[in-house]
């Protein structure tokens, strides 16, 4: 059964009660007192006046017509600001979270981060969303976006169009009586010089267009404030570049005994690798990006000074990682041979679902396992981070999704 969660955190007072003492296990699947803050309890129907009134404070009241131009999307003109958005696979829930606006609707919320939402008391509750797809990759109809009625949806034609027969009739016939396909493409990055840019956008230039979309600018300035700094602060730290280690970066889950390894390029681009490439490492494949999965022979021919689980920052606990990656390594007779997992550098990262909010930890978690005499050592569960070892204020996280800029 889907675990109830709590609606999105209304005023900045109730986050900060709520954000003392964050501290604690990064699990997200079993919560405990010591791994999220306290809740402050609320009757279900102020809660939802609550978040309802402090939406419309954050959003202007201004219904001028306005146009949005989101690639590879015609340009859209709202004739007013949209209340309600859907949401696939992708980083744009976690961009609308940062805006303090809730999804009304999505496809499976598996390898969602709300963990992260948990740790910060941003209330988010599964019962308000409406299921469009079974999951990522299947289950879509028509009916289920009618039912869900978004007023925009953040999701690419071309994401849907891998996994359904749509023509062009069938997306006209959901915008016509719901709202538009505004969506792109943001994850992985080119493999070859030659080969085209997947995503027309970095996440933050991505997440611009989508605060433009709901006309929260001022939203988005404050959140570029917070990213600026963290990465002042890590730029400030990290070593010159020809003393900055390598790293095979690995998705769609490591699985060191089936000896086959997925690797993700890092690439500006790349929305997935994005902690890896800003924290300056060196892709240990770089020029020379398999085609497929790779085998223990090729990491072994690079031999990384790392190696990254990409996404397994948001998709497992600490606990789950040392038992499902970092010790099937160190028994694989293959694995034993890596410098990676002979010197403890394996490590992880957000991946997939990486919009501001993940950016934060997933950036402060990779600067922590890769430089801790610059950083600070790494707990290994994102909520064990103390106080005093943050590098980045939750707080005014909290306050800006709250809209106190």
């Amino acid at each position: 059964m889907v675990r109830r969660r709590q609606l999105l955190a209304s005023t900045a007072g109730i986050a900060a009660a709520g954000l003392a003492g964050c501290t604690g296990s990064d699990d997200s699947s079993t919560s405990t007192t010591e791994s999220t803050p306290n809740t402050t309890t609320e009757a279900s129907e102020s809660e939802a006046k609550e978040s309802e009134t402090t939406e419309s404070e954050t959003t202007t009241d201004d219904s001028t017509p306005y146009t949005v131009e989101i690639e590879p999307n015609d340009p859209y003109t709202f004739e007013e600001i949209p209340k309600t958005y859907g949401v696939g696979t992708s980083p744009f829930i976690d961009m609308g979270m940062a805006l303090g606006i809730h999804p009304t609707a999505t496809t499976g919320l598996e390898r969602a981060p709300l963990k992260f939402y948990d740790l910060l008391d941003l209330r988010f509750d599964e019962s308000r969303i409406t299921k469009i797809a079974s999951d990522a990759e299947s289950g879509y109809d028509k009916e289920n976006f009618y039912a869900a009625d978004a007023d925009v949806w953040l999701i690419s034609r071309d994401n849907i169009g891998r996994y359904v027969s749509w023509d062009d009739s069938d997306f006209d016939d959901v915008e016509s009586q719901t709202g538009p396909f505004l969506g792109t493409t943001l994850r992985f990055a080119p493999q070859s010089a030659v080969q085209n840019d997947p995503n027309p956008y970095t996440m933050y230039e991505a997440f611009e267009k989508v605060a433009e979309v709901f006309q929260r600018q001022q939203q988005f300035e404050a959140w570029q404030s917070l990213h600026d700094d963290l990465v002042d602060t890590i730029e400030d730290g990290l070593p010159p570049e020809n003393e900055r280690p390598t790293i095979a970066a690995i998705w769609r889950g490591v699985s060191p005994d089936s000896g086959r390894f997925r690797i993700a390029p890092l690439h500006r681009l790349g929305n997935n690798t994005k902690s890896y490439y800003r924290l300056g490492m060196q892709d240990a494949f770089e020029g020379q990006y398999p085609d497929g999965p790779v085998g223990y022979e090729e990491l072994l021919r690079v031999d990384p000074d790392y190696i990254g689980a990409v996404g397994a920052l948001t998709s497992s606990t600490h606990e789950e990682f040392v038992t499902n990656v970092i010790e099937p390594f160190e028994n694989n007779e293959n694995g034993q041979q890596l410098s990676a997992v002979q010197n403890g550098n394996v490590v992880r990262s957000g991946g997939q679902y990486m919009g501001p909010i993940v950016d934060m930890f997933s950036t402060e978690a990779v600067a922590k396992q890769v430089y801790p005499d610059e950083f600070g050592q790494w707990p290994g569960a994102v909520g064990d981070v103390s106080n005093d070892e943050q590098l980045f204020d939750r707080q005014r996280l909290v306050d800006i999704v709250n809209g106190d800029l």
